[in-house]
């Protein structure tokens, strides 16, 4: 006697009960799935020796100006701009986001430096932001300069609830590395260049002036 045909209709219901009994057992097939498209976070640096021991009264996103004083910080304004995104690609909202940088003299603030040169009195030196509801933020700084032992580089901190906090730091694409040997030596030239960035003139929004974009991804806590 023929054996019975079974229905397209019914063996597809079998199959899709026998993938969810699969996946039930073994959740970890369809997560490997999932990360594959996952974001690469962000890669960590040190903290450093400068961040302020007491964080200044101005602390806004514009480091070129501080409160009660009439001058302007000197050195190239540089306007840094990104977003904050989890390893999903989620846009985080009210995220904390933190710079801090020497001066066009080498000069860090809210810290005993060492430094012989004058600070910039009209520099702030510190910066903090939180993030809108796409991600975003923004700072206007100066482009980073060198110091002794160190190429330019700016600081920064990122924190949202929810989100592994992230210490790192930003460079400049192109800038010479041989202040930095022992430090790239140290952690790794593709992490130098995934902290590097491309500054373009921002004429457009003040004369001299120059645009950074740093977008930061965020390692979700489990």
């Amino acid at each position: 006697m023929p054996k019975a045909v079974e229905p397209l209709q019914s063996r597809s219901r079998r199959r899709v009960l026998a993938a969810t009994v699969l996946f039930s057992a073994f959740p970890w097939l369809v997560v490997r799935d999932v990360l594959a498209d996952d974001l690469s976070p962000t890669p960590s640096q040190p903290e450093g020796p400068f961040y302020p021991r007491a964080l200044p009264e101005d602390r806004d996103a514009d480091l070129l100006i501080v409160a009660g004083r009439n001058g302007r910080a000197e050195g190239t304004p540089l306007y840094l701009e990104g977003t904050v995104r989890s390893v999903a690609g989620t846009p985080l909202s009210g995220a904390r986001v933190e710079i801090w940088q020497c001066d066009a003299h080498g000069r860090y603030h809210y810290v005993n430096d060492g430094g012989s040169a004058p600070p910039d009195e009209n520099f702030q030196g510190y910066g903090e932001t939180l993030t809108d509801t796409e991600g975003g933020y923004k700072f206007r700084t100066i482009r980073p300069v060198a110091y002794t032992g160190r190429a330019p580089h700016i600081h920064l901190k990122a924190t949202h609830t929810g989100e592994r906090p992230l210490t790192t730091q930003i460079y400049a694409a192109g800038d010479p590395l041989d202040a930095d040997a022992g430090f790239v030596r140290f952690y790794g030239r593709e992490s130098r260049d995934r902290l590097s960035v491309v500054l373009t003139p921002a004429t457009d929004v003040e004369p001299g002036a120059l645009r950074a974009r740093f977008d930061i991804v965020l390692v979700t806590e489990r």
